[in-house]
């Protein structure tokens, strides 16, 4: 089964299947994939991970390119081995889609030994947006809840009562 492919002719209409494309560094990929699973059950996000997506026997540059058509939003991770080869061509797509989306967001975001003063781990054009950081460990609980806002498209709050829901909720 593939993903809807932004070349069908609704494809641009449809509702994004992903809330977040996960970008990264494959040397990076044990952190990316323990937020992603985080995000999965504790935020009930649909992130896109190459590694739980992409079909053996398929085109996976193709099918990156479609995932990233069909989310909502691009983190891009960046950690102390910097951007590789494809991370830089998905930074660079997600980019572009900003430029031309302004609700398409892209959230840099710092993981441990990653050091934002070298231009191969924080590159000019992710420097001038608000990043995340997790480089006091993927435990901290401010850089998830600022991870989740990012994702959601809202401030973060205060801390007090977190961040607002995924959905509205009547009160009762």
């Amino acid at each position: 089964m593939s993903i809807p492919s932004s070349n069908d002719t609704n494809a641009q209409d449809a509702q994004p299947v992903y809330d977040v494309f996960l970008s990264h560094n494959s040397n990076d990929k044990p952190h990316v994939e323990e937020l992603a699973v985080r995000l999965q059950n504790e935020e009930m996000h649909q992130p896109f991970l190459d590694k739980w997506h992409l079909i053996p026997g398929e085109a996976w540059q193709e099918e990156l390119e479609e995932a990233l058509d069909q989310s909502r939003t691009c983190a891009v991770f960046l950690g102390p081995s910097g951007l590789g080869a494809w991370h830089t061509e998905e930074m660079r797509s997600a980019l572009d889609e900003r430029a031309k989306n302004r609700s398409f967001r892209v959230i840099p975001v710092l993981l441990p030994g990653a050091n934002p003063q070298d231009n191969k781990t924080l590159p000019r054009f992710l420097r001038r947006l608000t990043w995340v950081d997790f480089r006091g460990g993927l435990d901290d609980v401010e850089a998830f809840r600022s991870l989740v806002a990012g994702i959601r498209g809202v401030a973060r709050g205060s801390g007090i009562t977190g961040i607002p829901p995924k959905t509205d909720r009547k009160s009762t």
